[in-house]
């Protein structure tokens, strides 16, 4: 299986929220090479930003060092990725998302998130506020 994580799961997995334990379990499963785990390089943008503005730029670096020190893998915004992402944006999606369902079509991965925006795209996704994998 093959994942990748948005933005959403991962601070939820941080903030210990709601879903927190299910991409624990997705994560783990990295962590023991039963699945494949990846995100986009823009999620270690939104992931410094958001904790930069929210608690302070020294948290901000602890998560992306957390993050890069672990074994997800980050997609690059390559040519590929940019121009799926440009497909995805032209339904009306925020660039951040469009970047992130791009990245995972281009691994093959699912998306691990709740967020509305990647519904009706040609990507599968698991919400892991639910715990509901793709059936």
């Amino acid at each position: 299986m093959r994942y990748l994580f948005d933005t959403k799961a991962l601070i939820a997995f941080f903030n210990n929220e709601e879903g927190a334990e299910f991409v624990e379990k997705l994560l783990g499963e990295v962590d023991e090479d039963k699945a494949e785990g990846f995100i986009s390089s823009i999620t270690l943008t939104e992931i410094y930003y958001l904790y930069s503005r929210r608690v302070g730029g020294e948290v901000a670096r602890k998560r992306v060092e957390q993050i890069r020190l672990s074994n997800l893998k980050v997609v690059p915004i390559d040519e590929k990725v940019a121009l799926k992402a440009g497909e995805y944006k032209v339904k009306a999606i925020p660039i951040a998302d469009a970047l992130i369902a791009a990245s995972a079509y281009s691994v093959g991965a699912k998306i691990v998130t709740d967020d509305k925006h990647f519904e009706g795209l040609d990507v599968e996704v698991v919400k892991f506020r639910t715990g509901l994998l793709p059936s």
